[in-house]
């Protein structure tokens, strides 16, 4: 809410919500911070996990294409930041293009690559006029598009899961992510990705200057993040799901 200036409606809808969970039989949250916490509010008694998965046939190193990057006009060594996502405003636009702005400010001129649509699409063009904008994509080519980028910078802090995240890890990309829960329930830090302060682009481009100047920590990063991403497999995690309607979880 707070970021279309309706904080005023949380407590509104942070009741009608609890009302909700405690009501249920059972709640199953993305993650364990996110279950610990609907259980610390008393929103719910009975909070299993159910994480999402990724397919890993279809996201995975070996889709990124040296022609996709020719065709959109990049380089082949060139390093391709991408954002990857709705374009609405509580997915951290604002951050993005101040990052840019940082990293451009201290002579890395990137041309960032933009995978998703939505509401922002027309402003975000704008203020980043050297962009590449694909627009909605799916399957093989949404796919092929995130693999045949380097770096992912995800500054939202409103993910329940991070499913762009984990995309990008099994695509083989290295991550800077924001450092909050669902994303610290994907990447241990500095090990397969990079979590920074949430609200600071200053951080966001010290961490993906680290990257640029060091294509090999870039890379031990993403494998790193390939191998981390196979523990999020669909059956796992629906597995999880049966158990609950079981009465087993």
């Amino acid at each position: 809410m707070r970021f279309y200036g309706l904080g005023f409606l949380a407590p509104l809808i942070e009741r009608r919500l609890k009302n909700f969970y405690s009501r249920s039989d059972a709640v199953l949250a993305p993650n364990a911070p996110i279950a610990e916490d609907l259980r610390a509010k008393g929103w719910a008694e009975h909070v299993a996990i159910w994480h999402r998965g990724v397919d890993q046939a279809l996201f995975n190193p070996q889709r990124r294409s040296d022609s996709w990057r020719s065709a959109h006009g990049f380089a082949p060594d060139e390093t391709v930041v991408l954002f990857f996502g709705r374009l609405v405003r509580e997915k951290g636009l604002n951050t993005f293009e101040a990052v840019l702005a940082e990293l451009e400010r201290r002579g890395h001129r990137l041309r960032p690559l933009v995978v998703g649509d939505g509401p922002e699409r027309e402003r975000l063009s704008a203020a980043l006029p050297n962009g590449v904008f694909t627009g909605h994509l799916e399957g093989e080519a949404l796919a092929e598009a995130v693999a045949s980028a380097d770096i992912l910078i995800n500054p939202s802090v409103t993910e329940a899961f991070g499913n762009v995240n984990l995309e990008a890890m099994a695509a083989g990309l290295a991550v800077i992510s924001a450092d909050v829960d669902s994303a610290r329930a994907l990447i241990r830090d500095r090990k397969s990705g990079l979590l920074v302060s949430a609200d600071n682009p200053a951080a966001y481009a010290d961490a993906a200057e680290q990257l640029i100047r060091s294509p090999l920590r870039r890379r031990l990063l993403a494998m790193a993040a390939v191998i981390a991403a196979t523990a999020f497999g669909w059956s796992e995690a629906l597995a999880g799901v049966m158990d609950t309607y079981l009465g087993t979880g």
